[in-house]
């Protein structure tokens, strides 16, 4: 090799390793990047419109658009008696969604949350990787459209923001980032735990001196942190299922990323970001919880990801390649597929259906009992009847069915069923002939079979009601205890003696009571401790001292200040051991 003379001001070394890393480094902001930006988003933007104008009903619409109307009408309630025997809403799940779709409305939102995603998108990609990454950018504005297929607009808003809050971080606009990662979180839980993941196998590649690092770490450690302080303060026991087949699929495709860029320098973030992916995933699969295999969203994107692979390895060798991209297709597009097939078949997405059985259990069922809805694909009872104030066993979220309603997803038997109605307080079971959704095809069966030992009290064209023999109440205890009233977070009881009375409501530490005392059941429902005979009011409210007090210990007893004396923060009252009843 030729020697070069260096000086000793290492002008002309600078000078070269100036023109070396200019060759090598693209520019922030090229000319190009402008109209990539534009093509982008308002590709996505024409997409989605067409889909959420034109295309079928998603997924999840029906759930969205009641959330959305129980915000427009009630607000923040953090509770809410008509899903699942009562559930926490909105705090654990996404607080600022849904005053964006109550001002926007929810097709409105979703373009713009897809278009502002998929300008994020290119702007990160083009940053990182230059022009390299120009169809990686142009495929995500393609097929992030379809997330409105999915319906899951929560999660469309979170990684809208995600993306934002990433290309600040590119820019080193670390305080604009500080706050895009708490809206995220609002937004998300999920996209902001994806954010996290991204934020820390980019930071692993590369290597960010500390001083830099500080900020961005502090901004998701603590909005980390802020979470499972949330979670405290509103504990559930529901998790999400995360079957063997979501897991194989999402490890392969991260393994089978890092191990095509593993010897590509450029690629060094990508492969770092796939592998802390799989690892999480390979977590959230062994350790059962709310998030389950709604980890694996990150297949709403697969086919960007496998063409910035590809791109990265200049399509070589091509065989290999082309299969890469086949698979990532195959993944990515079979969960828009079946809800695209499942909305356009779906005959139960307009109120009109529902309707009869609407009018009939006006006119029937008594506020002691809710109703069993058979799921159905898309979850439109879970829209429809809550909003017209019938009470349903189940609704929408899925990890609320575990534990209390895991028997619905194993072999049914009358037994069973019946004794899983009888503990909801379901007085009647509705069936339609849509399709069911997967949890409940036994369910339907069973009724269809004629063998459930329930009978048919109502009957329309596209809707069956049974009647549940010997029903038992949502307040059950005596012959005379009653539910007079029953509210998103109000119950009005009324017991005829002192005693103990089950009330098939789950419970919460924020449960008062106007009269004595309400403390859990094994089962996770709730327990009326009562004095006296008379009315007891139980209403839902959050105060500072007691969610402070639930995040540090959520086995507590709650009871009425005439009715608090003797009582500790592990047992309640004295007085409740002498009085009379069932448990």
């Amino acid at each position: 090799m030729r020697p070069h003379f260096i000086p000793a001001n290492g002008r002309v070394a600078s000078l070269r390793l100036s023109s070396f890393h200019s060759e090598l480094a693209w520019p922030a902001r090229p000319r190009f990047l402008a109209p990539e930006g534009l093509l982008c988003s308002g590709t996505a933007a024409l997409l989605a419109a067409a889909l959420a104008w034109l295309g079928p009903q998603g997924t999840d619409l029906a759930a969205h658009a009641y959330q959305r109307t129980l915000f427009i009408e009630h607000g923040f309630r953090l509770w809410n008696n008509f899903w699942y025997a009562g559930h926490y809403s909105f705090v654990t799940y996404s607080v600022l969604y849904y005053p964006l779709a109550a001002v926007i409305g929810i097709r409105s939102l979703a373009v713009a949350t897809v278009a502002t995603a998929a300008l994020a998108f290119t702007l990160v990609t083009w940053h990182e990787w230059g022009p390299t990454a120009r169809w990686s950018s142009r495929t995500f504005a393609i097929v992030w459209a379809g997330i409105v297929l999915a319906g899951a607009f929560p999660f469309a808003l979170g990684v809208a923001l995600a993306l934002c809050a990433l290309w600040t971080l590119q820019e080193r606009a670390q305080w604009v980032f500080v706050a895009l990662v708490p809206l995220t979180l609002a937004a998300s839980p999920l996209a902001f735990a994806l954010l996290a993941l991204i934020a820390v196998g980019a930071a692993l590649a590369k290597r960010i001196e500390a001083k830099r690092a500080v900020v961005p770490a502090v901004a998701l450690a603590a909005t980390g942190a802020f979470e499972l302080v949330l979670w405290r303060m509103f504990p559930d026991n529901g998790r999400y299922p995360f079957s063997i087949a979501d897991i194989a699929a999402a490890s392969a495709f991260s393994l089978l990323g890092a191990a095509l860029v593993w010897r590509i320098e450029r690629a060094l973030t990508l492969r770092m970001v796939l592998l802390v992916y799989g690892f999480a995933c390979l977590v959230a699969y062994r350790v059962p919880s709310a998030l389950g295999s709604n980890i694996t969203r990150l297949q709403f994107v697969a086919i960007p990801i496998a063409v910035l692979v590809v791109s990265l390895r200049s399509w070589r060798p091509l065989p290999v390649c082309l299969a890469v991209i086949a698979l990532a297709v195959s993944w990515n597009v079979k969960p828009l597929v079946r809800s695209a097939a499942q909305g356009l078949e779906n005959p139960a997405t307009s109120f009109a259906y529902w309707k009869p059985a609407i009018r009939f259990l006006h006119a029937h069922l008594k506020p002691s009992y809710r109703v069993e809805a058979v799921d159905t694909v898309g979850h439109w009872p879970a829209e429809f009847l809550p909003a017209s104030g019938i009470p349903l066993a189940r609704g929408w979220f899925r990890q609320d069915d575990f534990p209390g309603n895991a028997v619905l997803y194993g072999r049914l038997t009358p037994a069973r069923y019946s004794a899983w109605l009888r503990g909801l307080g379901v007085r009647y079971v509705l069936l339609s002939s849509a399709q069911p959704d997967y949890s409940a095809q036994g369910e339907a069966t069973l009724l269809r079979s004629g063998r459930s030992g329930l009978w048919v009290v109502f009957r329309s064209p596209n809707l069956t009601i049974f009647g549940v023999p010997a029903p038992v109440g949502i307040l059950s205890g005596g012959p005379a205890a009653r539910l007079l009233a029953l509210t998103q977070t109000r119950l009005v009881l009324r017991v005829p003696h002192p005693g103990r009375y089950r009330l098939a409501v789950r419970y919460s530490p924020y449960w008062r009571t106007s009269s004595g005392c309400i403390v859990a059941r094994p089962d996770g429902m709730s327990e009326v401790l009562a004095p006296r005979p008379g009315t007891v009011v139980v209403s839902f409210h959050v105060g500072i001292e007691q969610a402070l007090a639930t995040a540090i210990d959520d086995a507590h007893p709650t009871c009425a200040p005439v009715d608090r004396r003797g009582a500790s923060r592990s047992a309640p009252p004295k007085w409740t051991a002498r009085v009379a009843g069932v448990r």
